[in-house]
């Protein structure tokens, strides 16, 4: 890989490789872990009070926090068959 990146696709690049990683740690959650685990991932984010919590000043972490939650519930929310 002698090509050069750019900073931003640089960031792009290790963003992607992040979602690919955590989708992997999410299918072995998945399988390996007990609902109440599960909920208790995305209570522990949900108690994060966004008035006073020092991660809520900054926009970009106060995002990803919200998108955690949404990607674990949207995870581990049983889908019903469309049968």
């Amino acid at each position: 890989m002698s090509e050069q990146l750019s900073a931003d696709r640089e960031l792009v690049s290790d963003v992607v490789a992040c979602q690919l990683v955590i989708k992997q740690i999410l299918d072995v959650i998945d399988v390996i872990a007990p609902v109440e685990v599960r909920e208790k991932m995305a209570n522990q984010l949900k108690t994060i009070d966004f008035a006073t919590h020092p991660a809520a000043a900054d926009p970009v972490t106060r995002r990803a926090i919200q998108k955690a939650i949404a990607l674990i519930e949207l995870k581990f929310t049983p889908q019903k068959d469309a049968h």
